[in-house]
């Protein structure tokens, strides 16, 4: 998809930098409350282990930014609803992250934009 930002080079990186110690693992684990509530609750499994507690199963999180979606963008767990957002006017970036829900591994695996392109309603373009 064009725009779209692949993480998985840093990903690897920061696992390389904690096995070696240059990170703590506390510091890769710092998952914020929300993002672990969402893990938690209605996150897809994303059918792999956590790389660093080896306990968790990894969960899929997704947020929307856009027009009408506030200062802390929308939380979206299916594509259904991902598909609605991308139905509507304006664009919007999505970001998809992994979480364990067990240590608090997070790390953002890639961003792409989202939606029709046209203003939103009740906007007007500049000429």
């Amino acid at each position: 998809m064009p725009g779209t930002v692949d993480y998985r080079l840093r990903r690897r990186r920061l696992l390389a930098d904690v096995e070696a110690g240059v990170v703590s693992r506390a510091e890769a684990c710092d998952a914020h409350p929300d993002l672990l509530r969402a893990a938690r609750s209605a996150a897809p499994p994303l059918g792999r282990s956590c790389p660093l507690c080896s306990d968790g199963d990894l969960r899929l999180v997704g947020y929307v930014f856009g027009p009408r979606m506030g200062s802390g963008g929308k939380c979206v767990l299916s594509d259904a609803e991902l598909q609605r957002v991308a139905q509507r006017n304006g664009s919007f970036m999505a970001y998809e992250l992994e979480v364990c829900p067990e240590c608090g591994w997070n790390h953002l695996i890639r961003k792409y934009p989202l939606g029709t392109g046209r203003p939103a309603a009740g906007r007007t373009t500049a000429s």
